[in-house]
């Protein structure tokens, strides 16, 4: 099972097609997830089809929550970056504390992701 970041969504729904093919070779074999924090960054967009397109996709993936095993991860994380002095975005804080917390893999294309230093975070 693998874990999108909002990035990889977007440039999907955007029709980039190393994404596209990475995505449908992944479907075949893994089930395809995100956060409600994606979720949220997704449809908070003004843009009428692109919030549409977001609904769509979001319809046929698993979307998991930020509970207290995430933020416990989200927490020792910040703790861990803060110290090396190189922070990243609160909500992809959160996104990687829920993907840490379920014992999965997340593709993003945030280069920044890769302070987190963990072998679950592919950026691709």
């Amino acid at each position: 099972m693998v874990f999108v970041d909002t990035n990889v969504i977007i440039d999907l729904l955007a029709g980039d097609k190393n994404i596209v093919s990475l995505l449908n070779n992944l479907s075949e074999n893994e089930e395809i997830k995100t956060t409600t924090i994606t979720e949220y960054e997704l449809l908070k967009h003004k843009n009428k089809l692109k919030k549409q397109l977001a609904e769509d996709f979001l319809s046929e993936v698993t979307v998991y929550s930020f509970d207290k095993e995430a933020a416990r991860k989200s927490a020792l994380l910040f703790g861990k970056l803060k110290e090396s002095g190189k922070l990243i975005n609160e909500n992809d804080l959160l996104i990687a504390g829920i993907v840490l917390a379920n014992n999965e893999v997340l593709l993003t294309r945030d280069r920044k992701f890769g302070n987190i230093n963990d072998a679950s975070i592919k950026i691709v």
